[in-house]
């Protein structure tokens, strides 16, 4: 058996955990050392509180009063077996009439080993820190890209930073590594992938979470070798067309939602558009015809 761990920060709320199923390998979830959180739990009967062995497993957190950090641990038949990716879905709740909303926690700003020892990142909108071939640690603020297309390094992992996250939502995403197959879903201000092992990730996926998701959207794009690019879309996966190429570069924002324009009819008239209806035709006269802006035209007959 071969063992494979990674954390999980859950902020304050309500979570719906479960197996990804697929007879992918089981999951075990506990509350790691430390943290002042409190943690109600709820399972269903089998997964004596811990253990997410199939689809039909599940178990419901109830975060309070802080932040709880969750160890996530994989019980894999060998080492290289694909690694199953917890699904993690916070259930939206509306606040209480009076209540005042909870302050957006920034996450804190790691040292990240790079050309000048420490990475800064701005403190506005997101940012990500990303690990690439033969380069290091390179930072792309909000919108701006991560890597190079032109080239075939790898983007080997990242981690997004979000310092001036409003309240009630946050980006949640996670990544297929060549070899170890999906990895455990994150959220802002966690790495996730690889550094210096040369492995490659062929799939990336996004999401807005939390209460007030729907007041944003997610703009972005990812490049995988052959020159494809990928629009992100929250809560899809994007990868190259035979799943085989890797990640060499990748944008990121997240917006306001804006209300979505009415798209016109393509069959509606438009008022600057002047519609001609034909009528049947009429016999052709062989004389000269004076059109208007040209010289006379000549028609000539023929027998």
């Amino acid at each position: 058996m071969h063992i494979k761990s990674s954390t999980i920060q859950l902020r304050q709320g309500i979570y719906i955990l479960r197996h990804p199923a697929g007879g992918m390998a089981p999951i075990s979830v506990t509350r790691a050392p430390g943290g002042v959180g409190k943690l109600d739990m709820l399972a269903t009967a089998g997964t004596e509180g811990a253990v997410l062995r199939n689809g039909s497993d599940c178990i419901v957190l109830h975060v309070r009063d802080a932040a709880v950090e969750m160890l996530v641990t994989a019980f894999l038949p060998r080492e290289g077996a694909p690694v199953p990716a917890l699904r993690i879905d916070q259930v939206g709740l509306e606040p209480a009439p009076g209540a005042l909303p909870l302050p957006a926690s920034a996450p804190p700003q790691p040292a990240v080993p790079g050309a000048g020892g420490r990475i800064q990142i701005s403190d506005k909108g997101i940012s990500v820190i990303g690990h690439i071939e033969r380069t290091g640690d390179v930072v792309a603020s909000n919108g701006q890209r991560l890597g190079d297309p032109s080239t075939s390094l790898r983007l080997e992992g990242f981690q997004v930073m979000w310092p001036d996250r409003p309240a009630g939502v946050d980006l949640a995403y996670g990544i297929a590594v060549e070899g170890m197959g999906a990895t455990p879903v994150v959220q802002t201000g966690k790495f996730c992938g690889t550094r210096g092992k040369a492995l490659r990730i062929t799939e990336v996926s996004f999401a807005l979470v939390g209460p007030q998701a729907t007041q944003f959207r997610l703009e972005g794009t990812a490049h995988f070798t052959g020159g494809f690019q990928m629009p992100l879309v929250s809560g899809m996966a994007a990868s190259g067309p035979s799943g085989l190429e890797h990640l060499t570069a990748l944008t990121l924002r997240v917006l306001a939602a804006t209300p979505a324009a009415t798209a016109a009819n393509p069959w509606d008239e438009s008022p600057k558009t002047k519609v001609f209806k034909s009528k049947a035709p009429a016999a052709v006269k062989p004389a000269a015809r004076k059109v208007a802006g040209s010289t006379t035209a000549k028609v000539k007959q023929t027998k």
